[in-house]
């Protein structure tokens, strides 16, 4: 959850639309077979997830037919043709309430490669003032390879972007330290922080992310080149992640242009063989199956997808009333860990961070174990005795603490919905070093310094009343990102 996309507005835009091959086109079957197909669909629906949404958000952000579909719905979502970026020019606010959670401390920059033809070059300005991160996943949803403050450093680079089983020559001034993706489809996703809310802190950070830049290997040895037209996304099969067609057909077909397995992923032959004794896998048809088979699958898909749903909100490590993600985030299939890459990762948030870049830490509850409501009032506090977020500075690391709806979207019409790391130069320490968030739907008429305000939603503008935080850190301690033993301060209810 931390990108402005909404995985069930997504799968509403084309609902109850019906691709299926009609009766009679069909053999029926055994009736054995629809429920084999509906018992082993559900672990193929999990395992395959990521090929079907992420096909899906490929083709909605660099196509012309995505764009004139999401601008019917009244969305707005990034939007640029493959191999190019898109650079958000905003930080989130409560403007825009498109779901997914956005966090509101970094420039989104987005792009969408197809490597299949040949690699890319990255290219990337220095950056020697603030955080920055481009975070590359593969179709499957699992990270690939990171360049940014972390990982590369500070300084200007450019860095090759391949796919699975290329072995060309590379220039001598383009380094080629990036693994290979798994996948021919991927997804650069790039973090820029702004360091404070003025605007000329925000017109820096907007210079930075804009250096990035994507430049096809071929041009790069050759800049006399003509300029190609942009590769084309995969269209998906619909976008009804419960129709057996435009879910399953979706996957088939992805996973013949981005088949699983391939190294340097894990390999997936067995999984691969068993999936296809139901149709389902690369190189299968559904067309070749009972109808008994889609009936089986087509359950399967609508009681995967509410498994997904179930387990998206109670999984990981409790501590003090949050949330630890599982330690596998953002490479969970790479763990076998199929459910976690499907619901966290995919449906919760297209892709995720390696715990080593961020973690991200949620509560939905006080100390006493009750639901935060809006119409309560709460505080945390951070204490200077190892009770705030412990980070990397030296990688311009730090933390926030954001409030967001029931529907994962900031509070509308709130100027008081994030705090994080930046903000004591301006709401400084108390005396004692520590500092205290209040959480409530009024003002408080802070007076004192050390004290923070977060604004709870209307209680009739969110579904059930309810609200939850998101303590995020970036480039997290060892306690945070491996050991998981640093401890969250509690959420405390006021009278």
């Amino acid at each position: 959850m931390d990108f402005p996309n909404d995985a069930k507005t997504m799968m509403a835009l084309f609902a109850g639309q019906s691709a299926e091959p009609s009766d009679g086109t069909l053999p029926e079957g055994h009736p054995w077979q629809e429920s084999y197909a509906l018992s082993l669909g559900q672990q193929a629906y999990i395992w395959g997830f990521p090929w079907i949404y992420l096909t899906q958000i490929c083709w909605l952000w660099t196509s012309e037919g995505g764009k004139a579909v999401t601008e019917a719905q009244g969305l707005k979502l990034p939007w640029a043709p493959m191999n190019s970026f898109f650079y958000a020019p905003a930080l989130g606010s409560p403007a825009a309430q498109t779901g997914g959670a956005p966090n509101c401390d970094t420039l989104y920059s987005t792009a969408w490669l197809n490597l299949a033809h040949e690699p890319l070059v990255l290219s990337v300005p220095a950056i020697t003032d603030r955080y920055y991160t481009i975070q590359m996943a593969s179709i499957d949803s699992d990270n690939f390879g990171y360049v940014g403050t972390r990982t590369t450093g500070t300084a200007a680079g450019d860095y090759l972007i391949a796919g699975p089983n290329w072995f060309g020559a590379v220039p001598a001034n383009v380094l080629d330290v990036l693994p290979r993706s798994r996948t021919p489809v991927a997804l650069l996703l790039g973090r820029t922080g702004v360091n404070n809310g003025s605007p000329e802190d925000l017109s820096l950070a907007q210079a930075a992310q804009q250096g990035f830049r994507l430049t096809p290997l071929s041009r790069w040895n050759n800049p006399a080149l003509p300029v190609e037209p942009a590769p084309r996304a995969m269209v998906p099969v619909g976008l009804d992640f419960n129709n057996p067609r435009g879910a399953w057909e979706t996957m088939n077909r992805a996973m013949g242009e981005n088949p699983p397995g391939v190294y340097p992923a894990i390999d997936q032959t067995p999984l691969i063989r068993l999936f296809a004794t139901i149709g389902v896998g690369p190189g299968q048809r559904l067309s070749a199956q009972s109808q008994a088979t889609l009936r089986g699958l087509r359950a399967a898909a609508t009681d995967g997808l509410a498994l997904m749903n179930q387990m998206a909100k109670g999984r990981g490590k409790p501590v003090n009333g949050w949330t630890y993600p599982p330690l596998d985030f953002g490479r969970a299939g790479q763990a076998s860990d199929y459910i976690t890459r499907a619901a966290l990762q995919a449906l919760g948030g297209i892709v995720a961070n390696d715990p080593a870049e961020a973690v991200y830490l949620n509560t939905v509850e006080d100390a006493d174990g009750n639901p935060l409501a809006a119409d309560g009032t709460y505080a945390m506090t951070f204490r200077p005795d190892g009770g705030y977020p412990p980070f990397v500075a030296d990688f311009h690391g730090f933390w926030s603490v954001t409030l967001y709806t029931a529907t994962f979207n900031l509070v509308p019409n709130s100027t008081h919905y994030t705090v994080n790391s930046h903000d004591p130069s301006a709401y400084p320490p108390a005396d004692d070093g520590s500092l205290t968030i209040l959480i409530q739907r009024q003002d408080p008429q802070i007076t004192q310094k050390g004290i923070y305000w977060l604004q709870t939603p209307d209680a009739a503008d969110t579904t059930g009343g309810e609200f939850l935080l998101i303590l995020r850190i970036y480039v997290p301690g060892p306690e945070v990102s491996g050991s998981q033993t640093w401890v969250p301060p509690a959420v405390t209810a006021r009278p």
